[in-house]
C-alpha cells in the first residue's frame, strides 16, 4: 500500500518541518501521481496567475497553502478552492467542463481586479 493512502486511512495528518516552509498554493487532484508538469494545468494556474512552480500537488488537503484548484472526484469540506472542477481526464475529454473551468477563471480574474 502507498504510504500516502495507509496515512490516509488511518486518518493521520501529516506535517512538515518547521525548517522547511511548504509552497503557498495547492492544487487537490485524486491520481497518485506527478502533475506538476501537466501542460493543461500549467496553462491554467498561469491564466489565475500563479505560477506552477510555487504549487504543491497532493490528494489530500493539509493546513498552510492556499488551495488554488479542488479537481478531486470527491470533495470534502471545508470548500476553500478558487477553483473547482471534476477530475483533469474529465476535464480534457469534455468541452462542457472546459466551459465550467474558463467560467469559474474568469469570475476570479474579474474578482481580484475588483478588490484592486
Amino acid at each position: 500500500m502507498d504510504k500516502t493512502a495507509y496515512l490516509d486511512a488511518m486518518n493521520i495528518t501529516r506535517w512538515r518541518s518547521a525548517d522547511k516552509p511548504g509552497k503557498p498554493y495547492m492544487v487537490l487532484h485524486d491520481l497518485d501521481a506527478d502533475m506538476h508538469e501537466h501542460d493543461f494545468i500549467n496553462r491554467v494556474l498561469c491564466l489565475m496567475g500563479v505560477d506552477p512552480q510555487q504549487c504543491d500537488f497532493d490528494c489530500t488537503l493539509v493546513s498552510g497553502p492556499q488551495v488554488v484548484w479542488d479537481m478531486r472526484k470527491v470533495k470534502m469540506r471545508p470548500r476553500v478552492a478558487w477553483v473547482v472542477t471534476s477530475p483533469l481526464v474529465d476535464i480534457l475529454q469534455s468541452a462542457e467542463s472546459k466551459r465550467d473551468l474558463w467560467q469559474q477563471i474568469v469570475s476570479y480574474k474579474n474578482t481580484q481586479a475588483s478588490d484592486d
